[in-house]
């Protein structure tokens, strides 16, 4: 079960109790750590690459019929096309997280200044359409998280991480809608690193931030890399 999750396979039922175990277990929790680490560098071995010569083979074909300004407009063309992926990819992030900021812009303003530490996206999920976004700044200084779908309930959305050890730490206290800005306590900021999972509980506010959950998480997600 611990490899299937961490494959992302599992479904209903199967999700719901090793999202449960997750929380409940610490050793299930390494476990789902241990092969995520195990999985995720296979996919770095392999360096994208496009086919070799499929424009040339396609010109070759066209058996000199294309003019020089056409080959140029299919390599135009070609380049339009990954930029309009690489703008499908921010569009997305700006439906799910909002506008881009007053802070945002300003740190790519500066062409010449070294170039900032990219925030990094999450998502978190949960059955019956439960979703929240978590965007992470530069060496987890703060969290902003926004609650897109959660379930109708009397208790409080609280945040945790859980590292590669299986035990949850609270990240405190997030509102029902709309984003919240979490900071991080600085102990806790060296857990917030690829691989590591955020989940929200229902909890009731008193008492907040609790020393662990009372409930099985309505979401999960992995920390992605950079």
């Amino acid at each position: 079960m611990a490899a299937e999750y961490a494959l992302g396979v599992l479904e209903g039922e199967e999700r719901a109790e090793a999202q449960r175990l997750l929380l409940a277990s610490p050793a299930f929790a390494a476990m789902v750590a241990k092969w995520q680490g195990r999985l995720d560098p296979l996919g770095e071995a392999f360096a994208e690459a496009p086919p070799p010569d499929v424009w040339s083979a396609i010109e070759a074909r066209l058996d000199g019929e294309v003019q020089p300004h056409s080959v140029s407009t299919l390599r135009l063309w070609q380049g339009i096309a990954g930029l309009s992926g690489a703008l499908a990819a921010v569009l997305a992030a700006v439906m799910v997280l909002g506008p881009v900021t007053l802070r945002d812009a300003a740190d790519t303003a500066a062409p010449a200044a070294p170039a900032p530490v990219p925030a990094v996206i999450a998502q978190l999920s949960g059955a019956d359409g439960t979703l929240l976004a978590a965007r992470i700044g530069p060496d987890a200084q703060y969290l902003d998280i926004r609650a897109v779908a959660l379930p109708d309930s009397g208790l409080t959305p609280e945040l945790w991480v859980i590292p590669g050890d299986g035990v949850p730490r609270s990240l405190g206290l997030i509102a029902r809608d709309g984003t919240t800005q979490v900071t991080p306590p600085e102990a806790l900021r060296p857990l917030l690193v690829d691989g590591a999972l955020l989940a929200v509980s229902l909890e009731t506010p008193e008492g907040a931030p609790h020393t662990a959950p009372s409930s099985t998480p309505i979401a999960l997600g992995k920390i992605p890399a950079i």
